[in-house]
This record gives C-alpha cells, sequence and structure tokens, in this order.
C-alpha cells in the first residue's frame, strides 16, 4: 500500500483496501492500508485512527508509529509526530523510515 501512496494511485489503493477489510479485520496489515488509502486523500484525522487501531492490533508495529508519525507531520503536530517516530524506532531501531521522518522534522525547525 506505500508503493500505491507514492505512486499516488488512489483507485488501486482503494481497491487494495477494500479487499484487505473483507480479508481479515483484525490484522495489522489492513488499518495500515486503508490508513494509507485515506492519507492519500488527504484525509489525515481519519487515517490516524485506523493507524491507530492497527497499534491497538500490534503494538509492536514500527510501521504503524512510522505512518501515525507521518499524518501529525502532514497537520503540523511535529511534537506528536517525534513521539510516533522515537515510537517506532523503539520497536526498530533500524527503521529508518522513521530516522528519516524525525530528521525532517529537525530539519524544519532551524
Amino acid at each position: 500500500s506505500t508503493s500505491l501512496w507514492h505512486l499516488k494511485n488512489e483507485v488501486e489503493l482503494s481497491y487494495l483496501a477494500q479487499s484487505a477489510v473483507e480479508f481479515d479485520k483484525m490484522s495489522p496489515l489492513t488499518w495500515i492500508v486503508v490508513g494509507n488509502c485515506l492519507s492519500l486523500q488527504k484525509e489525515h484525522d481519519t487515517a490516524l485512527k485506523f493507524f491507530r487501531r492497527a497499534i491497538q492490533l500490534d503494538p509492536h508495529n514500527a510501521w504503524a508509529y512510522t505512518l501515525s508519525a507521518h499524518e501529525f507531520v502532514a497537520n503540523e503536530d511535529f511534537e506528536k509526530a517525534l513521539c510516533g517516530f522515537r515510537q517506532a524506532i523503539g520497536e526498530n531501531p533500524r527503521h529508518y523510515n522513521a530516522w528519516y521522518g524525525m530528521g525532517n522534522i529537525y530539519f524544519r525547525q532551524e
């Protein structure tokens, strides 16, 4: 779903999200896909709700924390974004996406 998000392919991402929900509502990946779909549609607050659901289902999912943090960045809530990136790094110290996100925030604040 992240690839489809970067390609800005709303139709395919929406189809993937619908298929994932039909397949397994208890998978954190399902809610990550749905969150990515909503993020692409600029529905950042709603996307956050689905990323939080993914975290509820798997509190060790670094991707869910990272994607949540990116939504906080989109909402210009940099403190919450930093917290999310730090949580992701706490779960996976080699999660380069979270390190990039944190660095990006610090760069913006200079």
